[in-house]
C-alpha cells in the first residue's frame, strides 16, 4: 500500500476526537486531516454568515489555525464541525469589531463613512441570501447553524457560549424576520 492510500484510509477511519488528540500532541498532519474533512462545510457556513466575500478564506484559515492552538482543550465531542463553527463565529465577530474600529478611525480623520462599504455588491445574491444579510449577525449565524448546518440548539449554545434560551430566541426572531423580508414586509 502506498503512503497516499494508507493516509487516506487512516483519514476515513480516524475519529474526530482521535484527530484532535493527535493535533494536541503536535502532529501537524492531523491538522491536514481536519482541514480536508471540514474546510468545505466551514467555507459554506462562513460565506453565508458574512456579507464580505473577501473575508471567507481568511476566516476559514484562521479558524483552522485557532483549532490547532485550541486542540489540547477540545471537549471530545464526536464531531468537530460544531466546535469549528463556533471558532469561525468568534473569528467573524473579531473581524467585524476590528472593521468597525477602522471605520470609526477613518471617520475621525474626516473621511465620510459612506466611502467605505463593508458589503459587496448584492446583485448576484439570491433573495434568501439578501434577506439573510438584513437580519443581525447573531440571528443570521444562529439561523445558519440550525437550518443549514443542522446543528441542535444545544450544540449551537455550546459553540456560541450562550444559554440555549438565547439560541431559541434568536432562531425564532430570525425566522420571523426572514419571512417578513422575503414577503416584502417591513419588519
Amino acid at each position: 500500500m502506498t503512503g497516499r492510500v494508507r493516509s487516506r484510509t487512516r483519514e476515513l477511519t480516524t475519529s474526530d476526537p482521535e484527530v484532535m488528540s493527535r493535533l494536541a500532541r503536535g502532529e501537524i498532519d492531523a491538522l491536514g486531516e481536519l482541514y480536508d474533512r471540514y474546510q468545505a462545510p466551514l467555507r459554506r457556513f462562513v460565506s453565508r454568515a458574512t456579507a464580505n466575500a473577501e473575508d471567507v478564506d481568511d476566516i476559514v484559515h484562521a479558524t483552522f489555525l485557532a483549532a490547532a492552538s485550541a486542540a489540547p482543550r477540545y471537549d471530545g465531542r464526536a464531531s468537530c464541525r460544531p466546535w469549528l463553527i463556533g471558532i469561525a463565529v468568534r473569528k467573524l465577530r473579531k473581524r467585524r469589531t476590528a472593521f468597525g474600529r477602522l471605520v470609526a478611525t477613518l471617520a475621525m480623520l474626516g473621511r465620510p463613512r459612506a466611502a467605505i462599504d463593508p458589503r459587496p455588491c448584492l446583485d448576484a445574491r439570491s433573495d434568501v441570501e439578501r434577506a439573510l444579510l438584513l437580519i443581525s449577525e447573531p440571528k443570521r449565524v444562529t439561523f445558519l447553524m440550525a437550518e443549514v448546518e443542522g446543528m441542535s440548539c444545544t450544540e449551537i449554545a455550546e459553540a456560541l457560549a450562550v444559554p440555549v434560551g438565547t439560541v431559541w430566541t434568536r432562531l425564532h426572531a430570525a425566522r420571523r424576520e426572514l419571512r417578513a423580508a422575503l414577503d416584502g414586509d417591513p419588519a
